[in-house]
């Protein structure tokens, strides 16, 4: 596989292991995807029926099959304390222009009204000297506890310190802490973190999925071809999702040519688009663009996409341009279950509250499933877990647990 402008791993622990393998076993036979058909077109209301075909072994058929029941997804655990009610609580969201942040944020704020909590939803706009100071006003504000997504530690590092100075819990979600690797090992400083499938390391996580959606992608080029790999470089979430995709693309798509296509959330949207828009037209032979941040389609690639002429497989991730999938324009989608990731951040710090050790916390579950046209796709709205994770959570705070 040709690659251009790597940047470094980090290690891996045992958990990230272990959560590649699933994934991996999950979609061993991503090959088999090459039978999808329906390659998009972006900038054209006509898509490009044409089908990629693939011989099927039958440990492909069955793998790709998991893809499509969602076998990765795991329902959070059942049993919990009940609701501490009469809680204020400030949400810093990681920008609410983005539609993952708002889902998140809002989804949060949900499950805080299940929970009798009082909360206060903030913007940091994906800005982390916004964001702490946030933190800063909701420690003098005297607040019981504080949820933020994407807001990587040492960023928001002199807030996070003052909030443990007050006594005040700070728990996350797609958030890495200042003990990781690529920070250097320091200590950590949020309370808790959502624990996802087993682990409370983000990299974990963000790492697997990205694999998962390099088989996925590799299946629909049929083994070969030049990808765009657009990926955000100044949060390290999304900086582990681009290495768990050009990871797994060595293996899943030897015969690949990679081209990285970085960007930073500052950027966006004016310099970003111009970003995109000179990689789509010096790589007028590319055959799929990849993008694991959906809200980027509404914020200028869309448009850089159409302006270039682009025609071929365009790969999302979160499974929030889910209508572009509907109309033609968007090939696929790896989803993942963000309302449930913030009722379960919320049950997190309901836990918390209760006195539950912060670093030896369940899973709250957690996974992703293959989407395209013709599997996962909801006849309307964005697609949800087959469980139903929201009666999960109301009977555990009301006490009526299984």
């Amino acid at each position: 596989m040709k690659y251009f402008s790597r940047a470094g791993t980090a290690p891996r622990t045992g958990r990230s292991r272990r959560l590649l393998a699933a994934g991996r076993a999950l979609a061993a036979g991503a090959a088999a995807l090459a039978l999808v058909s329906g390659c998009t077109t972006v900038g054209s209301d006509t898509p490009d029926t044409s089908t990629v075909n693939a011989d099927l072994t039958p440990e492909q058929a069955k793998a790709l099959q998991a893809g499509y029941d969602g076998t990765a997804m795991q329902e959070p655990t059942r049993t919990g304390p009940v609701a501490q009610p009469g809680k204020n609580v400030w949400v810093i969201s990681c920008g609410q222009s983005y539609q993952a942040c708002s889902i998140l944020a809002s989804s949060f704020t949900d499950a805080a009204k299940q929970l009798g909590w009082n909360t206060n939803l903030v913007d940091s706009k994906a800005d982390p000297s916004v964001a702490t100071s946030l933190i800063k006003q909701a420690v003098a504000a005297r607040v019981d506890g504080i949820a933020l997504f994407s807001l990587d530690c040492p960023g928001i590092n002199s807030g996070l310190k003052e909030a443990r100075a007050a006594g005040i819990p700070v728990v996350q979600y797609t958030s890495i802490d200042c003990d990781d690797p690529a920070f250097g090992g320091g200590e950590e400083l949020f309370t808790a973190s959502l624990n996802v499938m087993g682990s409370t390391k983000v990299a974990d996580y963000y790492r697997a999925w990205g694999g998962a959606r390099a088989e996925y992608l590799a299946a629909l080029l049929g083994g070969q071809g030049k990808v765009l790999e657009i990926h955000e470089t100044s949060q390290r979430p999304h900086a582990y999702s681009h290495e768990g995709f050009i990871d797994q693309m060595k293996i899943s798509c030897p015969a690949c040519e990679i081209v990285d296509v970085p960007f930073t959330f500052s950027q966006v949207p004016k310099e970003a688009t111009a970003v995109w828009n000179s990689a789509l037209l010096q790589n007028k032979d590319a055959a799929a663009v990849s993008f694991s941040i959906d809200s980027l389609m509404g914020l200028g690639l869309q448009s850089a996409l159409q302006q270039s002429g682009f025609r071929g497989i365009t790969a999302g991730g979160e499974g929030l341009n889910l209508d572009l999938v509907r109309e033609g324009r968007q090939t696929s989608e790896t989803p993942v279950p963000y309302e449930l990731a913030s009722w379960g951040l919320a049950n997190t710090l309901n836990r918390v509250f209760a006195g539950e050790d912060p670093k030896s916390l369940p899973s709250e579950g957690g996974g992703w499933v293959f989407l395209d046209k013709d599997h996962n796709l909801p006849a309307e709205g964005n697609w949800k877990p087959s469980f139903d994770f929201k009666n999960i959570y109301t009977s555990m705070w009301t006490g009526q647990s299984e």
